[in-house]
């Protein structure tokens, strides 16, 4: 009887590797481009989220004005959202009709977390910081953007989080933007906080936010110091805004982002000085903290990293000031030896050439406009939309 040998067939080792090597290469290529699409798609559903919130406030308006016999408030309406929905925080007097007037109705992902503000009579909407599918909403008046602040941008109630110690009174956020390339990828980790520098990855305070935009300070002078007019017999700050333009627009700063210096009037708004009058100094000058002053330093008490409220506005006066605040700073005790930096806000109706300046000691004083010596330096303010912050 004759035998047919039948010989096995398979795939050898090497062909199961060449396989599996193959598979490998086209997951490394796919896997990528499924979680890009995957993420688009969680993009545009949180933008679309946001659009139906705001086409609500838009509906929230109508409805309000017609069971009110064409009234809306004048001042700002705040909706607080939250996994229950949007809701209203103002509570408004008995002379308006609020049946189902508390809350947005809308369809969707409700967010985790953000606000939704309706001002100037119901005209101006914006969604601020609105947390949807993990993504960072905003709707600045114009049109809805989401996307990751990352680090660049830590908001006041992530302080805690993120271990930043002190007071930090009035900072809406902190943001560290290259104001050359908002693109530009920065955080605190590459970012540089030293007198003199202007341009590249720097920290900002944002102290106002209003409209889907941040209005910030520098925390360091990008000049040390220079006069406000080296001539006595003017007032012009022609001087100290050449400076100012030299230090940010020639610098290639973009210019939307209207670079300028803050007023005195901003800086006692944010120490919640409510008596303050730019024309009648000296009567009108203020210490930021709410302290006792020391008479050997000419300065209010030395005071903790976690009792400084507005040490933020006056650290990085000067060069031998690098901490937080100056007045921690054992190496600043000369006080004729305080920089700060100018205000744009001359003290008019007086009989003296000054403006105001932030010192180093941690107060709004005023200065002879041509004074040269101690000269205050220059600390850019700058505007930047929200949404140019999110990536």
């Amino acid at each position: 009887m004759m035998t047919k040998n039948i010989k096995n067939k398979g795939f050898t080792l090497i062909e199961l590797l060449a396989v599996i090597v193959i598979l490998a290469v086209i997951a490394l290529i796919a896997v990528p481009q499924i979680l890009n699409i995957l993420n688009r798609a969680r993009k545009s559903a949180a933008e679309d989220t946001t659009n139906g919130i705001i086409k609500s406030a838009e509906n929230y308006v109508t409805t309000f004005i017609l069971k009110n016999n064409g009234s809306f408030p004048d001042g700002t309406l705040t909706f607080e959202c939250t996994t229950d929905g949007c809701q209203l925080k103002e509570t408004l007097d008995d002379s308006y009709n609020m049946d189902n007037l508390t809350t947005l109705d809308f369809k969707g992902t409700k967010p985790t977390s953000g606000t939704i503000i309706i001002s100037n009579s119901g005209k101006n909407i914006i969604a601020n910081n609105l947390n949807i599918n993990g993504f960072t909403c905003i709707y600045d008046g114009e049109k809805s953007t989401c996307g990751d602040y990352k680090d660049r941008v830590v908001l006041s109630e992530d302080f805690d989080k993120k271990g930043i110690v002190g007071g930090y009174e009035g900072v809406k956020a902190i943001v560290y933007l290259d104001p050359t390339d908002l693109s530009k990828e920065c955080n605190e980790e590459n970012s540089d906080s030293t007198i003199g520098v202007k341009k590249g990855c720097m920290k900002w305070y944002a102290y106002n936010d209003e409209d889907g935009k941040y209005t910030m300070i520098l925390d360091h002078n990008t000049t040390a110091s220079t006069a406000w007019n080296s001539e006595a017999t003017s007032r012009d700050n022609n001087e100290i805004l050449g400076k100012l333009t030299n230090d940010t627009i020639e610098n290639g700063w973009q210019e939307s982002l209207n670079p300028r210096l803050i007023s005195a009037e901003e800086i006692a708004k944010i120490c919640k000085k409510t008596n303050f009058d730019a024309n009648r100094p000296p009567s009108s000058w203020f210490y930021f903290e709410d302290l006792s002053q020391n008479q050997e330093t000419g300065r209010g008490d030395i005071c903790s990293k976690n009792g400084c409220k507005y040490a933020w506005l006056y650290d990085r006066t000067d060069y031998n000031c690098t901490e937080y605040g100056c007045l921690n700073n054992s190496n600043n005790n000369n006080i004729k030896d305080a920089k700060g930096y100018w205000t744009i806000t001359p003290v008019l109706g007086y009989y003296y050439n000054t403006a105001w300046r932030v010192s180093i000691n941690g107060s709004l004083n005023e200065l002879s406009v041509h004074y040269t010596t101690y000269a205050p330096g220059i600390r850019p303010v700058i505007t930047v939309r929200k949404s140019d912050l999110l990536q």
